[in-house]
């Protein structure tokens, strides 16, 4: 006997020393069957934890409110186009056909839900094949353990959800070629390529980063003598032709107008005056927070120790597909805008699989991974249960309030259904409304309904600028919808666009009967001309393709 194993044993009989020796056989008799049937049944453990976190995913389905990236993207999906400003389209074509079905409420986000259902399974299977089944459930329960991945990408209306569902699938469709299993089993090369080229279409059908997923297989294939067969293999290149063919509403909206999406994304990564290492910082503090905590020490420290000995296929083939995004994206804002924490996410999904076999072999002094798993589990749901409480309850608002700290961050999810009760909106029945920020113009939008047309007047309209021609309202009246605080300042930028403009009406929006949220409505009266769009255009004005008038 080991003295480390002496030790634990030592320790045990101290701790125990006071319990009756049929207790002590009761409880060795439990936890034992309690790991035997972990250990013997790890695809139903993580069916167990991904069934567990479904629910959870529902409860929050209901209990918070849209945000504003949610609000414009349903306002955005009322109609069908062949792609949008900020994204490709597919989560906003699920949207759509999502609020045929259940209008545009809080139940269009459950295809989203049920989907990332579907991603902790693919984890699952994808772990399975390169580490083991043990190190499979660590990994789906670091997950769905992961604030970002299970609440925002596992139910918001938001691209993320449905871009690591397929990354996952295209990656699980090439596993029996590229790290086939020692059992004789063959796979057939074209449908593995073609299944992947479908998945990563979709990918790239719903985030543009997709594209440093599909460059990372393609350095792990050319960095790997074993795997450099298939650069003269005609499968790979039939399955990029299928992507490219389901891209093809991407491409051919872009090019109708002037590539404007593409332009607006790529802009962020511009080189910007001087270096900014603070934002550096700040977007490596974001990445932790949105992984939490309790995820992101176990999955910097496999990601640290799978890059100092790759000594697996499996090992390097996860690097290679995780490195591209986690590294681009974490120092850009060194030279560029300031990054946002979720645009590396695709590349740390693929650290999951390695997190999970670092925690099945970590068993150390320091760092224990049932003690790990079930503190993670509490720290989740307490967090989770503070963060509902603080956004459906509105609890941060009075704190914020009483402290004069500034706004509070929870009301981007307040509902501003409350607005088409205000006296203006009742009294005119307005055909059009016009505001000033996009995040403003989704929660209108939802507001109001689907039968006013919300349009933006500043330099910065979005998709709003990609909807109906606002012509057609040429000397009709308007009501001018903006937050109360900056009425002042954006009133002046109106008045050439209307040949006079009523007194405010002030309404206040809320939780639970308090007042949290002013906005300010005035009718504006003759529309004399649409405000300028930025946006260059070279195709036809036909709402079906989404092609700006």
């Amino acid at each position: 006997m080991s003295s480390s194993h002496r030790a634990s044993v030592a320790a045990a009989s101290v701790g125990s020393s006071n319990k009756p020796a049929h207790r002590l056989a009761e409880e060795a008799s439990v936890g034992a069957a309690s790991s035997a049937w972990l250990l013997a049944r790890p695809a139903a453990t993580a069916a167990l934890i991904i069934a567990v976190f479904l629910a959870v995913r529902l409860v929050l389905m209901l209990a918070i409110g849209f945000g504003n990236d949610e609000a414009y993207t349903l306002a955005g999906a009322r109609a069908l186009h062949l792609s949008y400003f900020d994204h490709p389209p597919l989560h906003i074509w699920l949207a759509h056909v999502a609020s045929l079905v259940v209008g545009e409420t809080r139940w269009v986000r459950l295809p989203f839900v049920l989907l990332f259902a579907g991603t902790g399974w693919l984890l699952f299977l994808i772990t399975r094949h390169l580490y083991g089944p043990q190190s499979a459930v660590w990994s789906v329960l670091a997950l769905n353990l992961s604030i970002f991945f299970t609440v925002s990408a596992g139910g918001w209306v938001v691209p993320d959800g449905v871009l690591i569902f397929s990354l996952l699938a295209a990656v699980h469709a090439l596993l029996p070629v590229l790290t086939p299993k020692q059992n004789g089993d063959t796979a057939s090369p074209w449908r593995a390529w073609l299944l992947a080229g479908l998945w990563f279409g979709l990918a790239g059908l719903s985030k543009y980063n997709a594209i440093l997923i599909a460059l990372g297989l393609v350095a792990f294939i050319v960095a790997s003598p074993r795997h450099r067969r298939w650069l003269a293999h005609p499968a790979p290149y039939l399955g990029a032709l299928v992507a490219l063919v389901i891209l093809t509403p991407v491409l051919v909206w872009n090019a109708r107008n002037g590539w404007v999406s593409f332009a607006f994304q790529t802009s962020r990564g511009l080189p910007q005056s001087g270096l900014h290492p603070v934002q550096v910082l700040a977007m490596m503090a974001g990445e932790a927070a949105f992984l939490s905590p309790w995820v992101v020490v176990p999955l910097v420290a496999a990601l640290v120790g799978a890059c100092r000995s790759p000594g697996r296929d499996a090992d390097r083939l996860m690097l290679a597909l995780s490195l591209p995004a986690i590294v681009i994206f974490s120092i850009a804002p060194l030279w560029s805008t300031r990054g946002l924490p979720h645009w590396p996410m695709p590349g740390w999904l693929f650290v999951f699989p390695v997190l999970g076999a670092w925690v099945e072999k970590s068993h150390s002094r320091w760092f224990s991974p049932p003690k790990w798993a079930i503190g993670s589990t509490v720290a989740f749901a307490v967090v989770l249960v503070v963060a509902v409480g603080l956004t459906a309850e509105g609890w941060a608002s009075r704190g914020v309030a009483a402290s004069g700290a500034g706004r509070d961050p929870t009301l981007e999810s307040l509902d501003w259904t409350a607005l088409r009760n205000a006296d203006a909106v009742v009294a005119t029945h307005p055909a059009f409304v016009v505001t000033t920020r996009w995040m403003d113009a989704g929660k209108i939008a939802l507001a109001l309904g689907k039968d006013v047309q919300v349009a933006i007047f500043s330099d910065d309209p979005r998709q709003f600028a990609f909807g109906p021609s606002i012509d057609r309202f040429i000397g009709q009246d308007a009501l001018v919808i903006v937050p109360a605080p900056l009425l002042a300042e954006q009133l002046p930028r109106l008045k050439p666009y209307f040949t006079t403009f009523d007194l405010p009406e002030h309404v206040w929006l809320g939780r639970h009967g308090r007042d949290e949220v002013e906005l300010a409505i005035v009718p504006a009266h003759g529309l004399l001309r649409p405000y300028p769009l930025p946006y260059p255009s070279t195709g036809s004005a036909t709402e079906s393709t989404g092609v700006r008038p």
